[in-house]
């Protein structure tokens, strides 16, 4: 993967829905799913997996950056990959969830620096990949969404986004399915910087190439002493909240997820969008 120009690297071959660039030390890496709003399933999650893999196999790359094709960075969770699931399972019996170990995302222990760089709309799913990225930057009008709390959600238990957010805020987000733009995110220190759309991918540049000047050891050391700090304070703890999550299972979630399968998402957003019309006026 020593690729040391601006061309692909060799290996974006090996992946279906992330596109890989190699900039000297920096790896840029994009989702690759514009046609479905760059939703996120288990098998880009996998994917993003060995993105960071190649990346930290590499001593030559020092900073990943991350961000998404086409107009959004991420709708969130593919829905289509769940609905049939969340339709058919019989909410008594016990699931996957309960049986699972507390656990960190692979780009937690990363020991090098990722940038994020989002615009246009990061869902909820979405939300929980950047949570343990080091550095957010954001296009101006990005929306910070958690609106499919009003049609019923999973248990929103076992996220970082606890030890990021004020603790209001998640309320809001989970309680009246709310969101936030790029300036509140600025504000509450979510992101870093705010730019405008057309500057996102120059900002994210200038921050990666000025983060790739640091020795990567001492790197390593710093994000080493910063897991730490956090996983004593009891994160792992806050992770292994959502195991005892029942998931999608109110009666409007149902529906939702039966339209999506019988007449699509454009069908099923409509669906949602007259329970978001129906509820609370918005507060940002």
């Amino acid at each position: 993967m020593s690729v040391t120009t601006s061309a692909p690297v060799n290996e974006q071959n090996a992946f279906q829905y992330f596109l890989l660039e190699r900039r000297g030390p920096v790896l840029d890496a994009w989702i690759n799913r514009p046609e479905a709003r760059n939703a996120l399933s288990f098998p880009v999650d996998h994917e993003w997996e060995k993105v960071l893999d190649l990346a930290e196999a590499d001593p030559e790359v020092h900073v990943v950056t991350l961000r998404g094709k086409g107009p959004v960075f991420s709708a969130g969770h593919d829905l289509k990959e769940v609905a049939e699931g969340y339709v058919n399972r019989d909410p008594s019996k016990g699931t996957d969830w309960e049986n699972r170990r507390p656990s960190l995302p692979r780009s937690w222990y990363f020991p090098k620096t990722i940038i994020a760089g989002v615009h246009g709309y990061v869902g909820p799913a979405a939300q929980r990949m950047l949570a343990p990225i080091d550095l957010i930057l954001a296009a101006k009008g990005t929306r910070f969404s958690f609106e499919q709390a009003r049609m019923g959600s999973g248990d929103p238990g076992g996220n970082i986004l606890a030890f990021q957010l004020p603790m209001r805020v998640i309320k809001q987000m989970w309680l009246m399915g709310g969101w936030f733009d790029a300036d509140t995110a600025m504000q509450m220190h979510y992101v870093q910087r705010v730019t405008a759309p057309e500057d996102l991918d120059e900002e994210v540049n200038k921050w990666a190439d000025s983060a790739a000047g640091l020795d990567p050891l001492q790197v390593a050391v710093y994000k080493e002493g910063i897991r730490r700090i956090y996983e004593i304070k009891g994160l792992l703890g806050v992770i292994g909240i959502g195991n005892k999550s029942s998931g999608h299972v109110s009666s409007q979630d149902r529906e939702f997820f039966q339209t999506l399968l019988d007449s699509g998402m454009k069908e099923a957003l409509k669906l949602r969008q007259t329970a978001v019309d129906a509820s609370v006026t918005e507060v940002r």
